[in-house]
């Protein structure tokens, strides 16, 4: 059973604007909430779900709740859910230096699908720090999480008013070079020798691309022989990760 405090909890989290009045984020379905059972056991707070939804996880942490199907249905954020869903605080973020060859920055990205895709790409390649501007996807929302099936736990996602501010903090660690991922020119990435030595490298937005560049940005483009006008923003993200780890598979 859920108590009242805790259910007036999970359903404020549904909306941007109780998840910035708490330290809690909601983290629904079955590979969401076992990703972050593996990578951030201390950030759970409780796991709710119904049998069906235990049986789909294959434990029952301690401190769970269980509920009935209906009691789930009433919770849960999606048409047709898994039954299983858990309360997780916030990581906290953490200026430190970044642990890879280089930050992978979206600026403006409004899709929560394409944010979740690009967070779990980035923690596929071994990549973890995540910077993020203000304007892009809120990384907690329960869409942002089920699409990221819980990437955004074992990454280092941090959040900037702007990229001018980003590129000052980065500073400070030694990334210095900077590149915007062009949809139409720039250098080829896949022929560019420092995209990954201590860079940030920037997907910008869906709709209208990135926002004021700071100076000394590079372009780099991947190459499209079908002359087609774009790709999504979670491919591209997707061509760059990947090109990172190839070139360390052939080194």
């Amino acid at each position: 059973m859920l108590s009242r405090r805790e259910t007036s909890l999970l359903r404020a989290l549904t909306t941007r604007g109780g998840r910035r009045r708490s330290e809690f984020c909601r983290c629904e379905g079955v590979r969401a909430v076992r990703e972050l059972l593996d990578k951030r056991p201390d950030m759970v707070e409780f796991v709710a779900a119904t049998a069906r939804g235990f049986a789909a996880l294959g434990c029952e942490p301690p401190n769970s709740r269980r509920l009935d199907e209906t009691e789930f249905a009433a919770l849960s954020d999606t048409v047709t859910n898994q039954g299983v869903l858990a309360l997780a605080r916030v990581p906290e973020e953490r200026d430190e230096l970044p642990s890879g060859d280089f930050i992978l920055v979206l600026d403006r990205i409004g899709d929560p699908g394409n944010f979740g895709t690009m967070a779990r790409t980035l923690l596929a390649v071994g990549g973890s720090d995540l910077w993020i501007t203000k304007g892009t996807v809120d990384p907690w929302s329960d869409k942002a999480i089920r699409s990221g099936m819980g990437a955004q736990f074992a990454l280092n996602i941090r959040r900037f008013d702007d990229l001018g501010a980003m590129t000052v903090a980065a500073g400070k660690y030694g990334f210095s070079r900077i590149f915007y991922a062009d949809p139409h020119q720039g250098e080829n990435c896949f022929r560019c020798a420092d995209l990954y030595e201590r860079s940030l490298i920037i997907i910008g937005g869906e709709a209208n691309g990135s926002s004021e560049l700071p100076p000394g940005t590079r372009s780099v483009r991947i190459p499209m022989p079908g002359n087609y006008e774009s790709l999504n923003a979670a491919q591209a993200a997707t061509v760059l990760l990947i090109e990172h780890t190839r070139r360390e598979q052939t080194e």
